[in-house]
């Protein structure tokens, strides 16, 4: 960053002299010089001389000044190729004569306009003096780009509760006032157009919900958007390529000869090291993603606030830096707090799930699933409900004031693992009292806009309630507001942390208004404040690919193309870790789950689901069964209500199968025994065994020793008479003959456990 300003800098200094005088500063002219520019035409006949004129004199920057016409857009075409010999003979060598840089600051920004083949290079050789060293662990970037963004841009996509008519000053109900500010320019999207300048906040204590105030041009039907999103990015590229070239937007080339551990992305990473450095962890990285939930939020206490400017100015604080709008400024003083009395919970089968096969659990003989509501209270658009029940005791004092308030469970294993005490709080939606005395409210949770949700999503299910287990848990309804403008009290976070990003010690935030302003529990010095954490946050996709295929292709291209074309064997195409590997462990993370739900979800048709086209040396799917678990294979099926499985024992590798019965359309064979119990049969049958002519009795004796007597014996004779088995024992069994077998006789036996 220092490069480009250093390098701005002395451009513009240039400019400054070029227009003062004909002579430059540094190669650097004003358009001005070299003609007129009051049209267009002028401009750009101009800067045609101009460019000529530069590049016969080895190249040099040129400044488009205040006086070019705005609406006149340069291009930088100058430069050109050289051949040698000329075309069209064939060429031995190539290359591109001298260029010319454009600046253009009309517009209160710079456009650099670059020679179109040299483009621009910043270069830098890191070689300290001998006997010198970096210090310890320090950055070093080649160019640093530093974009702090505290007030203006805006992020909201939500529909409005109710239509509203044209007219100055009208109020806007909406779902939530997260992401919204005085100041604010809005779209209304879904009917009318309007583009609407937000004058203020506010909250209708008898409707109990928020709104803002705007001048509307044109009627706002039921349900449409209100929508601004900004992006304040540090980084943007645009290339528009409309001939044949085969290229990379982004390419970096690391050539690696000694070690030290390494990120890398686009990555054509050519190594001859160890890679992995001494007791380093990160080893040769091209793509990297680690996204981190943080816990470290703000905390303080109020110094002085001052409702009519929304002002709140804060001291003694603890994490200024991560200060932020869209989250609420929560007051701690427990004189302010509901907490009497207890709350049970209970879930939906998940609070995005939808469908009559979801296993919603049921208390007190009802369940409460998420829904899809389309009536007039929706205004006709489909809407989701998110299922749950959040029901506080008879003797809790919760009363229909404490919609807009924030309520958070408040069990020591329901806080978020890594901080001191850090409660995941919701704002609460709506309240209903019940005849019994009990109460219940809703919250709003974000699933593509603000929904009223029944439920909160708890670490441990074991604090869920439902037939069968009631839960009690403590809990904590308090006032808060959610903060709208941070400018003038959030820290730097950067190298240069402490100071405050608009430069002032104000340390001021400002809130929106909600149900307690101008009530004793509005906010007032020396009470006790944090920025709650998102509750249920969209967890980060480290990597998405979504695709739009318009037109079938010649080639089987896959998403991921994963080849090893060296000479060595790689351990695997993917590995997937973390939380341990057993049940035991599982249980002794926050939630008490696994790390994962699902590690691979195929919900797309498709023809076939895995493919093996190679041989597999071992094993085509492998079950270790490392904690001496079975892993079962499991199908849902008659509507998803009943379940098969197929397990294999741990103990013996015995297959299990549980469901409906086996069909075997293709037979059955190499069997080695039937047992209708838990004891394996060793034996299976005897066929045409001979049988001795004239006896009266005969012993089979079995290939394999059974484990014990208890089995059953079927036998088939080449003559006719009656038999009984007079003795059965581990390695045989002897049976008699009514009538003795004449010559050649045989009989077949089969035996079931």
């Amino acid at each position: 960053m220092r490069a480009i300003v250093v390098l701005i800098g002395v451009l513009l200094l240039g400019a400054v002299f070029a227009q003062e005088g004909p002579t430059p500063v540094a190669g650097v002219y004003s358009l001005e010089q070299f003609g007129p520019v009051a049209t267009v035409a002028e401009a750009q006949a101009t800067l045609d001389t101009a460019s000529a004129w530069l590049i016969a004199r080895g190249g040099g920057v040129l400044v488009i000044p205040k006086a070019a016409p705005p609406a006149w857009q340069p291009e930088n075409t100058a430069q050109e190729s050289w051949r040698t010999p000329a075309p069209p003979a064939p060429a031995t060598q190539w290359g591109y004569g001298p260029g010319i840089t454009i600046l253009d600051g009309r517009t209160g920004s710079m456009r650099v306009l670059l020679p179109p083949m040299s483009g621009m290079t910043f270069a830098r050789t890191l070689k300290m003096p001998e006997g010198q060293s970096a210090g310890h662990w320090d950055y070093h970037p080649m160019l640093q780009l530093d974009n702090s963004v505290v007030r203006g841009t805006a992020s909201y996509h939500d529909w409005v509760v109710d239509g509203v008519q044209a007219g100055k000053d009208q109020r806007i109900y909406v779902h939530t006032l997260r992401g919204l500010f005085p100041g604010l320019f809005v779209n209304t999207l879904g009917g009318n157009l309007n583009r609407l300048y937000i004058k203020s906040l506010g909250y209708d204590t008898e409707r109990r919900q928020p709104y803002v105030i705007a001048d509307i041009d044109a009627d706002v039907r039921k349900g449409a958007l209100l929508s601004n999103k900004t992006h304040a990015n540090v980084l943007r590229m645009d290339t528009y390529s409309h001939t044949e070239n085969q290229t990379f937007d982004v390419m970096l080339n690391r050539h690696n000869y000694s070690q030290g551990d390494n990120y890398l992305y686009y990555a054509g990473f050519n190594y001859m090291g160890d890679v992995h450095s001494t007791a380093g962890d990160e080893n040769g990285v091209l793509y990297a993603a680690f996204p981190y939930s943080l816990s470290n939020h703000f905390r303080g206490r109020v110094e002085a606030f001052t409702a009519a400017t929304a002002e709140l100015q804060y001291t003694g604080a603890a994490n200024a830096h991560t200060l932020g709008t869209g989250r609420p400024m929560i007051n701690m003083n427990p004189a302010k707090w509901i907490t009497a009395g207890s709350v049970v919970i209970v879930r939906p089968g998940d609070w995005y799930d939808i469908g009559p096969y979801v296993k919603n659990p049921v208390f007190a003989g009802k369940s409460y699933p998420t829904q899809v509501i389309a009536d007039a209270s929706t205004g006709g658009r489909a809407e989701l409900r998110m299922g749950g029940l959040i029901l506080f005791s008879a003797d809790a004092p919760v009363t229909p004031d404490v919609v807009g308030r924030y309520f958070a469970v408040d069990e020591p294993n329901e806080y978020v693992p890594g901080g001191n005490r850090v409660r995941r709080w919701y704002h609460i939606h709506g309240f209903t009292a019940n005849p019994d005395g009990t109460k219940t409210i809703t919250i709003t949770r974000h699933w593509w806009g603000a929904k009223p949700a029944g439920a909160p999503t708890l670490y441990r299910p074991e604090h869920y309630s439902e037939d069968g287990r009631v839960t009690p848990l403590t809990y904590i309804i308090a006032p808060g507001a959610n903060v709208y403008d941070v400018a003038r009290g959030v820290k730097d976070d950067g190298p240069w942390g402490g100071r405050y990003v608009g430069g002032a010690l104000e340390r001021i935030v400002k809130v929106a208004p909600g149900p307690h302003s101008g009530t004793p529990l509005d906010f007032a010095a020396n009470d006790p404040i944090e920025q709650a954490v998102g509750p249920d946050p969209f967890k980060p996709i480290p990597f998405r690919a979504w695709l739009f295929e318009q037109v079938p292709g010649a080639f089987p291209a896959p998403v991921f193309d994963i080849a090893n074309h060296g000479a060595t064997m790689r351990h695997a195409v993917m590995t997937v870790a973390g939380g341990g590997n057993s049940i035991e462990a599982s249980a002794k993370r926050a939630d008490g789950s696994p790390p994962w739900n699902t590690i691979i979800a195929i919900n797309s048709a498709c023809n076939e689901g895995i493919v093996f086209a190679g041989d597999t040396a071992d094993a085509a799917i492998a079950f270790y069964q490392p904690n001496n678990r079975p892993q079962p294979i499991k199908w849902y099926y008659d509507g998803q209500t009943k379940t098969a499985s197929l397990t294999v024992s741990p103990k013996d590798g015995a297959f299990r199968f549980e469901g409906g019965g086996m069909s075997l359309p293709g037979g059955l064979f190499n069997v080695g025994g039937l047992s209708g119990t838990e004891t394996k049969a060793r034996n299976l049958r005897g066929v045409n065994v001979p049988v001795p002519e004239g006896a009266k009795a005969f012993t089979v004796t079995f290939p394999k020793a059974e484990a014990d007597a208890a089995y059953a014996v079927f036998l088939e004779f080449t003559w006719l008479t009656n038999r009984a088995i007079t003795d059965r024992a581990q390695d045989g069994f002897t049976v008699q003959f009514e009538t003795p077998p004449p010559a050649g006789a045989s009989l077949c036996w089969m035996l079931v456990r």
